[in-house]
């Protein structure tokens, strides 16, 4: 490819690569709100971060899609295979004045990633906590119940029948 096509592929990748870290950064700043409504037990937070979370989702799966557009048509224009061809590679490969952006771009990038997968671990390890605790509540809630409700002690013996008669009026 001549000169001019590759800056204006390589400018089109920088581009979509800073609105990949841009997006990136809003999405980690939505684990943090997740993990703060799943610690506070907020449903309706949850839901409407999820949504968010959702449509955040589909902006980068469409930058990736415009990402990979972009590098295949570089590899075309280096006559290389398109699998072969990563950001560390076209870095070392092709001599751009647009290299230092565009590793500092790939570094956030990684970095954001890493940070997401990160938070999605401990927002799980988080889930598993909050459910187990929930779990336990409902099984103490019960229990307490079941000895509440049931007419024998602890010790086994059986409880003398409540006299509910004497809370009647018989005034009346």
């Amino acid at each position: 490819l001549e000169n001019n096509k590759m800056n204006s592929l390589l400018k089109n990748l920088l581009n979509t690569m800073e609105k990949k870290v841009v997006l990136y950064g809003k999405f980690i700043s939505l684990l943090q709100d997740e993990w703060d409504s799943i610690a506070d037990y907020s449903v309706e937070a949850l839901d409407s971060i999820i949504l968010k979370k959702d449509e955040l989702v589909h902006q980068l799966k469409s930058l990736e899609s415009d990402r990979t557009r972009i590098m295949k048509k570089v590899a075309k224009g280096l006559r290389i295979s398109h699998g072969n061809l990563t950001m560390k590679n076209l870095l070392n490969i092709q001599k751009s004045p647009l290299n230092p952006r565009l590793a500092k771009s790939r570094k956030n990038l990684l970095n954001k990633i890493q940070l997401v997968n990160s938070l999605n671990y401990s927002i799980r390890g988080l889930m598993n906590k909050s459910s187990a605790s929930f779990r336990k509540t409902l099984v103490h809630l019960h229990s307490e119940g079941e000895i509440a409700s049931s007419p024998y002690h602890a010790n086994g013996k059986i409880q003398k029948a409540k006299k509910y008669s004497s809370m009647l009026s018989v005034d009346a």
